[in-house]
């Protein structure tokens, strides 16, 4: 059952406007076009970025300095406000989202706790999963603390060993030269982390992308697709295809 289950990691960057000072600012068309390419999908689950539903409120209180439980709080309605609004739009368009918000589901212990198995009974129920970025407490320091779509979208990977990831972004893939690369691999790795383009995406100006591709260096012989997340390219990932840069790593 799990070698059939796919990983949908949705950038904030490509459903929210992360302009600089911008709030709360949903892309609804965006929404719509990725929500209506996955409504005939099954064997999915859905991870989101926070966006400007998530980061300006925690650089307002300095979330990664102090812990600010009203920052925190605040924060955490916010970002279950986006998740609201793509369920919405999955719902249109005939699909059963089941939201889990990390804040009150996940907790860290040295390492993320949850119950993995609830997903795969979910996915037999005919749910679509849902989480986010959010806030997650830590019992080992008794903090709250950040947990990103993307470290989400890498522990489910490694928990249900999934053999197939994509990361929709507001990018074709990961740049080097201003070219997309086709394949990372074992091989051109360090290659790459040398060499990738960080000027290529707004949403990735402090090395966003090299810490993905890091992070992903955990999952090994997982087939992980990093590309611009179109109506069609979504299409394209779904449908077992290679679209943007493919990551393998063995």
């Amino acid at each position: 059952m799990n070698s059939k289950i796919r990983i949908l990691k949705i950038g904030g960057a490509l459903i929210t406007d992360k302009s600089k000072g911008v709030f709360n600012v949903a892309k609804h068309r965006v929404i719509d076009e990725i929500c209506k390419a996955i409504s005939t999908s099954k064997n999915l689950i859905l991870v989101h970025g926070a966006g400007s539903f998530g980061h300006p409120y925690v650089e307002k209180y300095r979330l990664k300095e102090i812990e600010n439980l009203k920052g925190v709080i605040e924060t955490h309605l916010s970002c279950k406000k986006l998740n609201e609004i793509v369920c919405s739009a999955l719902l249109k368009h005939n699909v059963l989202p089941f939201p889990i918000h990390p804040f009150s589901s996940f907790r860290i212990d040295e390492k993320l706790v949850f119950d993995f198995n609830f997903i795969i009974n979910l996915i037999n129920k005919g749910f679509i999963p849902i989480t986010h970025g959010d806030f997650v407490y830590n019992a080992k320091n008794s903090r709250f603390e950040v947990l990103s779509g993307d470290r989400i979208a890498i522990e489910l990977a490694k928990q249900l060993r999934i053999k197939r990831m994509g990361f929709a972004t507001d990018v074709d893939g990961i740049y080097i030269n201003n070219k997309v690369v086709e394949e990372i691999n074992s091989s051109n790795i360090k290659e790459v982390l040398d060499k990738i383009d960080f000027t290529v995406s707004k949403s990735d100006v402090t090395g966003g992308m090299k810490g993905k591709i890091l992070n992903l260096m955990e999952l090994k012989n997982t087939k992980v697709y990093v590309f611009k997340g179109s109506y069609e390219n979504i299409r394209k990932f779904l449908k077992g295809k290679d679209v943007g840069t493919k990551i393998v790593i063995t």
